[in-house]
């Protein structure tokens, strides 16, 4: 993580205000950029900078939510969590903020008298043993083929990861920046195991890099 942030306490996970939203899975290690601009959202943020935690989970939306969507939709018991790293608040009341994706966490919703959603949550660990490096290097091989291609259109996008990170740390990495299906993003996000999560991050990327593949070959 750039710039390293401190680790969330567990009075700040005890009471973790949530954000759900029907696109956006946060993954650990990652810079997550949002406005809000819904009247609950603003509380929420207000809340977050004066009163603390300096954090939030941002949980992706089940399908169905637009039917409650002012209520308490269905979200992903497992989710992003991240504390705030940046913060504007602009002239017309709405804020933007940047927030620094610290861990994945298992939610458990409360039951309060605020706008906005609050949840204790439960950090989740990383599973597994070690990881070939093979299965690292192929997943980075893949990945870099597609970032020369984004590189075509905007040439200072960066990968972020290299091989000599730790393979959960590029599995999330890759997956942030290649990965746009929220269901497989969700996916992704719930494999604690990091070999299954590296597997499945590769496959996608692999899928992706076929079709730009298919589109560049000349008919």
């Amino acid at each position: 993580m750039t710039p390293e942030a401190a680790p969330l306490a567990p009075e700040e996970l005890a009471r973790l205000p949530v954000f759900p939203l029907p696109r956006v899975v946060f993954f650990p290690g990652t810079l997550l950029p949002l406005p809000l601009f819904e009247p609950r959202y603003r509380a929420m943020i207000e809340d977050c900078l004066e009163k603390g935690p300096k954090a939030l989970a941002i949980a992706l939306l089940k399908p169905g939510y637009e039917t409650d969507y002012d209520g308490k939709p269905a979200i992903h018991a497992i989710a992003g969590a991240g504390r705030i790293l940046a913060h504007e608040k602009n002239a017309d009341g709405t804020h933007d903020i940047v927030l620094q994706g610290m861990t994945r966490v298992s939610l458990e919703e409360l039951e309060v008298d605020t706008p906005y959603r609050v949840a204790k949550a439960t950090p989740l660990e990383d599973q597994g043993g070690e990881v070939p490096r093979s299965e690292v290097t192929t997943l980075l091989a893949c990945a870099t083929q597609v970032a020369q291609v984004v590189r075509q259109q905007h040439p200072e996008f960066a990968l972020g990861v290299s091989v000599q990170d730790p393979p959960h740390r590029v599995a999330d990495t890759v997956a942030d920046r290649f990965v746009a299906e929220p269901a497989r993003r969700q996916a992704i996000l719930e494999a604690l195991d990091v070999r299954e999560r590296l597997s499945l991050v590769t496959d996608s990327v692999g899928e992706l890099l076929a079709h730009l593949a298919s589109h560049e070959a000349p008919s």
